[in-house]
């Protein structure tokens, strides 16, 4: 299932790896090097996955992802947060409780894969068979 991801990672060498890795999924990949860059991305495109490479002192990272789950227009856009640290317990639950996915680096390509295309599926199903 091909899928159109908006991907904001600040690091150049991997956002190319998970450029890389969608692209080898077959998905198209729209690459932001930070969420005021992905704003833009969103006036111009709407994705079917978000995936964020976020810090925990990322703050305005995670307000990014309340505004868009209070959206009309983006709640339903599956979130992955792509964590270097494991967020603490009750910043997990809060993340879930909003509908974001969260994922741990160093990760296993397959599982990364396995959980983008989770996350794709259960779009679909919502939106009945559109993805």
């Amino acid at each position: 299932m091909m899928a159109t991801i908006l991907l904001i990672e600040a690091s150049p060498d991997l956002c190319k790896l998970f450029e890389h890795l969608l692209q080898a999924e077959g998905h198209q990949v729209l690459a932001s090097y930070d969420w005021q860059g992905a704003d833009a991305l969103l006036a111009a495109h709407h994705p079917d996955m978000i995936i964020f490479d976020w810090a925990l002192s990322n703050t305005a990272g995670y307000a990014w992802a309340e505004r868009l789950r209070a959206s009309a227009a983006t709640a339903s856009i599956p979130i992955l947060f792509v964590c270097g640290d494991p967020p603490p317990r009750a910043t997990a639950e809060l993340l879930g409780s909003i509908g974001v996915s969260t994922i741990e680096k160093p990760f296993d390509i397959f599982v990364f894969r396995k959980r983008v295309s989770a996350l794709l599926g259960m779009r679909e199903r919502a939106i009945g068979g559109k993805a």
